[in-house]
């Protein structure tokens, strides 16, 4: 599945000053994914066009909250002016308040291909769980297209796991998207996963149901 961010000196920067980078090169930790999956939904929409995709990336962990990775996606065949791949940056900082883990981010999604760049854009998110339900909230911090730009697009997720037991897990999604001069757009996700694979069945008020299978391993 997508990973985090883009261009990321904005936070970065914020979390670079003062002492947040004190003794980083002793603990950062390096870690890698590869994923397959039969098709690639994202916010309850393809974007491989409903052609299987290849993804891999890597993550660094600094071992004082900050993290930051990449990760590259396939999105199927496509002409000489489309991307074939999405390409992802980030970086994050993740504590705890009152007991509570609260993680922010910021993310850049590039389509090395498009004339111009023009589908490139990024977002700030912040991340908590409460009583195991995951919440995060996207903001639309900039767009290369100037009309996507000028909107104060949104995305709320809340995502719940449930262990099933004998290493199965059902995950619930559900998601809200919503731009000024749009109606707002809800997906939902429901799989089953057990080890590296996972079966999901996801819907857009867009689009039709899909089913996918997914590979990923860590390493």
């Amino acid at each position: 599945m997508k990973k985090f961010t883009k261009t990321t000196r904005t936070l970065a920067a914020l979390l670079v000053s003062g002492t947040a980078l004190t003794g980083v090169a002793s603990a950062a930790e390096i870690t890698g994914n590869v994923g397959a999956t039969t098709d690639y939904i994202w916010r309850g929409n393809t974007q491989a066009g409903g052609d299987a995709s290849l993804s891999g990336g890597i993550d660094i962990d600094f071992g004082n909250g900050l993290a930051a990775g990449t990760w590259v996606g396939s999105l199927g065949a496509s002409g000489s002016d489309d991307a074939n791949y999405e390409q992802d940056l980030y970086v994050s900082y993740s504590t705890e308040i009152a007991g509570y883990p609260l993680e922010v981010g910021y993310i850049s999604y590039m389509y090395p291909g498009v004339a111009d760049s023009d589908a490139d854009f990024a977002d700030f998110y912040v991340s908590t769980s409460v009583a195991g339900l995951g919440i995060s909230y996207y903001m639309l911090a900039s767009a290369e297209n100037d009309a996507f730009d000028a909107q104060e697009g949104t995305y709320l997720s809340l995502d719940y796991d449930y262990d099933l037991g004998d290493d199965w897990t059902m995950s619930l999604h559900y998601g809200m998207e919503s731009f000024d001069t749009d109606p707002d757009d809800e997906d939902t996700s429901i799989s089953l996963s057990k080890g590296d694979m996972t079966f999901t069945v996801s819907g857009d008020e867009g689009d039709d149901t899909r089913a996918i299978v997914s590979w990923g391993a860590s390493f």
